[in-house]
């Protein structure tokens, strides 16, 4: 599937509400949006009516909590067929049913006078006791049932606005779903960091509360913007301090027992941790050095994810694995950092050389109006490493030779040893691993191969 995240022009406006199924949730009302006003059951479908006016395309999801059929009251609700009460009649008195309704609930919520006029819905798990029935789900398991549902629809077709509808539902799922509204935006900046002005933006929208008499007009307050703020922070550190090793604990608590999944994880995790790492820690020449993944690798594993996700949860729709909601957090988060630092450097055609100038590192890391560093919001490096550019190679310009040298023949002060601390001191122009040599024109610069490992463990660690 392509990847529409690439897509620099969004087109539609997404709506998110949680589903109702009680006494006058069929009863149209007037709402009153921007001094307009529009008559509607659910103050999404007016919502989307609105913006449809402004010339934009907008579609409504409604998501049904699957304990929402279990209401024995609803025979008597005016606006719902009969064939929609016989099917919640015989949920409520027949096992067999209620057995078949729990492994496959979408079925029977097509019938739902809503899920006609709405443009998809989606169902997701309860939490607590409805007419005898307990549902053992946890927020953090709705959050992630409701995240990746957004993840989907933007795959398949980009949104530049989300709207989360909090005009209804009980406060559980309206929590879960504002929650899951914060971390999928915070999953869109950390991917697009090379964005400076495109980007997603994610509402907040609520009605008046809906109290009789219902004869009056509700106004529908729609533009409260949803903030989060993004830091250039990787949210788990590594077990081992290795790039065949480092994320594979982590890993293994997502892929249970999958050697496969497990491994191609683990690859994903900690190359993440380690360009994140070089960046950070401003050793540039790093990023020349190693062969960071494809975004389609990167999609992959957050494919990967969703579908464990899927298979965990799709079981049954009564009770849940108890998911750790903080553990796929972190994953998905760590795939979508690492797949926005992938952008950054393609962006940069900063990719493995077999030897690198320093007048391009000047240029890509140093120049200030054209450095890498300030779409992650590291401008301190980009003078650091200036200087360290200065007191390395420039300074000592004449010295070099044609052929390739350690660094250390020219500038003294140095041990024999390759010291971590001064490869993370001077921006990773530790002396005794960097080879340097002069052409007419250029300074060009490499690591000594049998150091690439030592590199490897700092970064890691660091």
């Amino acid at each position: 599937m392509k990847n529409y995240l690439e897509k620099r022009r969004f087109l539609v406006k997404l709506i998110y509400q949680i589903g109702r199924l009680e006494r006058g949730a069929f009863k149209p009302i007037n709402f009153d949006i921007k001094e307009k006003i529009y008559q509607s059951q659910l103050t999404s479908f007016a919502l989307r009516k609105f913006f449809q006016e402004q010339g934009d395309i907008a579609r409504v999801v409604l998501i049904y909590p699957v304990s929402l059929l279990l209401n024995k009251n609803a025979q008597f609700f005016e606006g719902i067929t009969e064939e929609f009460k016989e099917i919640i009649t015989k949920l409520l008195n027949d096992q067999t049913e209620l057995t078949k309704y729990l492994s496959n609930p979408r079925f029977y919520f097509k019938k739902h006078p809503h899920s006609k006029e709405a443009d998809d819905f989606i169902v997701i798990h309860s939490i607590g006791q409805y007419e005898g029935v307990n549902f053992s789900a946890t927020l953090g398991e709705l959050v992630l049932e409701i995240f990746i549902d957004m993840f989907s629809r933007y795959q398949n077709e980009p949104f530049s606005e989300l709207y989360l509808d909090i005009s209804s539902g009980h406060n559980i799922y309206v929590s879960a779903l504002l929650e899951a509204g914060r971390l999928f935006l915070t999953f869109y900046k950390l991917q697009n960091f090379h964005l400076q002005n495109e980007h997603l933006k994610v509402y907040i929208t609520f009605s008046d509360p809906i109290l009789q008499p219902y004869d009056r007009t509700f106004k529908i307050h729609e533009e409260f913007p949803l903030e989060v703020k993004v830091f250039f922070s990787y949210p788990e550190r590594p077990f081992e301090y290795s790039l065949k090793q480092g994320y594979m604990k982590f890993a293994g608590e997502l892929a249970k027992g999958n050697r496969k999944i497990k491994k191609y994880l683990n690859d994903l995790f900690a190359y993440g941790q380690f360009f994140y790492s070089a960046i950070k820690n401003n050793t540039p020449l790093v990023l020349y050095t190693w062969v960071y993944h494809s975004e389609k690798d990167v999609y992959k594993g957050i494919q990967i994810l969703i579908d464990l996700l899927k298979n965990n949860l799709i079981q049954t729709y009564q009770k849940t694995p108890k998911l750790n909601f903080d553990l796929f957090r972190k994953a998905f988060l760590m795939l979508a950092l690492y797949k926005g630092i992938i952008k950054v450097l393609k962006t940069y055609e900063i990719t493995k050389k077999e030897e690198v100038s320093i007048s391009e590192l000047e240029e890509k890391c140093a120049e200030e109006s054209k450095s890498f560093y300030k779409y992650f919001g590291l401008v301190q490096n980009r003078n650091y490493f200036s200087q360290e550019i200065k007191n390395n190679f420039e300074r000592n310009k004449d010295k070099f030779e044609k052929e390739y040298k350690l660094l250390k023949e020219y500038i003294g002060g140095e041990g024999e040893d390759f010291n971590p601390r001064n490869f993370l001191a001077h921006c990773g122009f530790e002396r005794n691993c960097v080879y340097v040599r002069k052409t007419c024109e250029e300074v060009l610069i490499k690591y000594k191969e049998d150091s690439l490992k030592k590199i490897e463990k700092i970064l890691m660690e660091y």
